[in-house]
């Protein structure tokens, strides 16, 4: 038996959203039990519309539940079983609230749930876009199938992540657990600021900016015939490894360690069998692994915990926040 699910990932300037046709898999909140990874989906339609950050959260709400209408409707489809939402910040996962959103001022103590219920006659769930994004690789990831304890990073203009724990999204006491991107990577007195306000984060190394600012520190030193300290990404860079460049190898090497320190306190603290890198620098996922895996060598306490992790580089990473919007109203 299949369901139609709509996943709704909510940024801080785009709604993405997807109709998504998956096999049964619907789960009690309160049944203890790990939750059952799908076998397979189908993204039959999809649509965006602008996030408008400084509107009120009841209007953004409005203008996501029109789109909703219109996206079912465009599909041809008579019914959906539910929504699922996917929100940066502060998720009240119980009762569907917003409590804080960073990038999202209009959303603070925002009932979404609640009020895309009263517009779509249907049920919502609601939960941390990052929590989402490891639901979706759990659940429909090719990486993580058969998987039980997982570390999901996703590596975009910020790092966020989620833990799966013998097959349970873990939460914490105000669902707020698995803040990865802001695990502390450089102690130094030049530690670089992360968006948080604080120094050394992981984020400030692999998110976007942290990527650029070490491309340009290398750059400055030797100078390569690819890159261009003026115009530079994550998609150039990895373009420039791939092609063999030695200074983008160099660049994501120096990335990836950083990285590698993050996963080898992932690894100490919750055992995985997989980590998976999402996002977009995730592309990139090959030439970080020389540096991840130089630091896992040297920081991991145990090597039996150390080897039989898997990094990997999600087989979905364009898909993974409208899925994992979608796994978090299948695993409700």
């Amino acid at each position: 038996m299949n369901q139609y699910v709509v996943g709704v990932d909510v940024g801080g300037t785009t709604v993405k959203m997807a109709l998504v046709q998956s096999e049964a898999n619907s789960q009690s909140p309160n049944s203890g039990q790990a939750m059952r990874q799908a076998s397979s989906h189908r993204i039959v339609r999809s649509a965006t519309i602008d996030t408008r950050p400084q509107d009120p959260g009841v209007e953004t709400a409005r203008r996501i539940a029109a789109a909703v209408k219109e996206l079912i409707t465009a599909a041809s489809i008579t019914r959906i079983d539910g929504v699922g939402v996917g929100c940066p910040g502060l998720v009240n996962n119980v009762d569907g609230s917003i409590v804080v959103s960073a990038n999202l001022p209009g959303f603070r103590n925002l009932p979404l749930g609640a009020l895309l219920e009263k517009d779509l006659g249907v049920r919502v769930a609601l939960q941390n876009d990052a929590n989402a994004a490891a639901l979706g690789e759990y659940q429909f990831g090719v990486s993580a199938r058969g998987c039980q304890n997982m570390v999901l990073l996703t590596l975009g203009t910020g790092v966020g992540g989620g833990v799966i724990c013998n097959g349970k999204l873990l939460v914490g006491a105000d669902n707020a657990a698995g803040e990865l991107g802001h695990v502390k990577v450089d102690f130094s007195e030049a530690a670089a600021l992360c968006g948080c306000g604080r120094k050394g984060c992981v984020e400030a190394y692999a998110g976007m900016e942290g990527i650029e600012r070490t491309a340009r520190t290398i750059l400055a030193q030797t100078p390569s015939a690819a890159l261009s300290s003026d115009t530079l990404s994550t998609k150039l860079i990895t373009q420039a490894a791939s092609d063999g460049d030695a200074m983008a190898k160099a660049i994501l090497h120096r990335v990836g360690q950083y990285l590698g320190r993050a996963i080898a306190n992932f690894i100490d603290i919750f055992n995985p069998e997989e980590v998976i890198l999402a996002g977009g620098a995730s592309r990139a996922t090959e030439f970080f692994l020389p540096g991840i895996r130089q630091s896992m060598q040297e920081l991991c306490s145990f090597a039996a915990t150390r080897d039989r992790v898997s990094i990997e580089a999600s087989a979905i990473p364009d898909d993974i926040n409208v899925l994992g919007a979608a796994a978090v109203f299948l695993n409700r």
